[in-house]
């Protein structure tokens, strides 16, 4: 069995992890158009510009450009779905075993979707004020 960890797909899922939370805490929202704008930071911060040779004979500059890929609807769900992962267990850090425990239970069963992920935040956020109350 070939066991070789991909570290170009480690480090890219950090990057993204790293952009991701930042619009999340900026209040953003979990919408493919976003999604794209963190990927194509992503590609940024781990590809460079690229620069655009200008024509031969040409006396102009090199133009740079932002490397920014296609984006296909299995990476884009895939990317979601990381994404909730992240975002869930983040929120979930601080919740007491139990609960936690059905959280990321809930999360693992494929229950918290991107569809239902703020009400699934909500809900996380009401069981930690619940715990004020003890």
């Amino acid at each position: 069995m070939d066991d070789k960890v991909d570290w170009d797909k480690v480090n890219r899922g950090k990057v993204r992890y790293g952009f991701a939370l930042e619009l999340y805490k900026k209040g953003g929202a979990l919408v493919p158009s976003e999604l794209g704008k963190v990927e194509a930071f992503v590609d940024y911060v781990m590809e460079g510009v690229e620069y655009e040779q200008p024509s031969e004979g040409s006396d102009a500059e090199p133009t740079p450009k932002v490397p920014i890929r296609d984006v296909v609807p299995e990476i884009e769900q895939a990317n979601e779905r990381e994404f909730v992962k992240q975002l869930v267990t983040v929120e979930a850090d601080g919740l007491k075993d139990p609960d936690r425990d059905r959280v990321l239970g809930a999360l693992k069963a494929g229950k918290i979707t991107r569809e239902n992920l703020q009400a699934s935040l909500d809900k996380i956020q009401e069981i930690k004020e619940g715990y004020s109350d003890d």
